[in-house]
This record gives C-alpha cells, structure tokens and sequence, in this order.
C-alpha cells in the first residue's frame, strides 16, 4: 500500500469517526433535558480534533440530590437514547457501590463523559464540589 493510499484510508476513517461523533452529540443533546432534570449542570465542555475526533463533558450535581430511584423509570422511557442510558446505568451502578461504602462526606456527584470512538462514561464522587444552585422549574425545560 502506498503512502497516498494510506493518506485517503486515514481521511476515510476519520471522516467515518466524525460521522459517529456527530451522531453521538445529538444523542447527548437528547440527554441534556434528562440530566437536567436530574440536578445536573454542564460544568465543562471540551473538543478533541485528530484522526478520531472526541468530545468530553463533565455534569456536576449535588449527589444527595440525584433520586436514584427514579433511574429505572428514565432507562425505560428513554430506552431508545443509547447514550443517556449508558450514562444513568453508570449512574445507578456508582450510587450502588457509594452507598455500600458508606458515608465518606463525598458531596458531589460527577459525570465525565467522552463521546468518541469508543464512548466511555466514568463517575466520580467528590467533597468539595462547586454545586450550583438549579431551581426545579428551569431543570423541568
């Protein structure tokens, strides 16, 4: 294989994974009301460009005030939305392991999400979260 050929199967594959990352913001655009509704906020967005193009977001939340048991409900109403039930399964499976630990004084809840090739979702507890204040009106919307 020459080296143009290499060129054209590189631009190939990174249009192919600019296709799934443009897809896999959409899904997380639908998933933004949910999250919302949650108690989460945006807090960072950052955008990744090379052969696989990424995007990284971080939702914070005050984790006493995420209702977990509401989860289940939300996974099936929105069974469609592959990546927000990625990240309530996520969700329900990191409150399932805090909650065996017991209380270690973790305050904040974190999302990290990574929309590329592959997705990853990770959780994170923290103590001192900057949490904003969000009425339940403007989480509703």
């Amino acid at each position: 294989m020459g080296f143009n050929d290499m060129l054209l199967k590189g631009r190939e594959l990174a249009n192919s994974a600019s296709e799934v990352v443009s897809k896999l913001l959409d899904e997380f655009n639908a998933a933004l009301p949910t999250m919302k509704a949650l108690g989460f906020s945006v807090e960072d967005l950052q955008v990744g460009m090379g052969v696989l193009p990424e995007v990284s977001a971080k939702l914070i939340a005050a984790a006493d005030k995420v209702d977990v048991k509401a989860i289940d409900g939300m996974i099936e109403k929105k069974s469609e939305q592959k990546t927000l039930v990625a990240v309530l399964k996520a969700l329900q499976t990191a409150y399932n392991v805090r909650d065996q630990l017991g209380d270690l004084g973790l305050k904040g809840v974190e999302i990290a999400l990574t929309l590329g090739i592959p997705p990853k979702v990770a959780i994170g507890f923290i103590k001192n979260a900057a949490i904003p204040a969000q009425p339940l009106a403007a989480a509703a919307d």
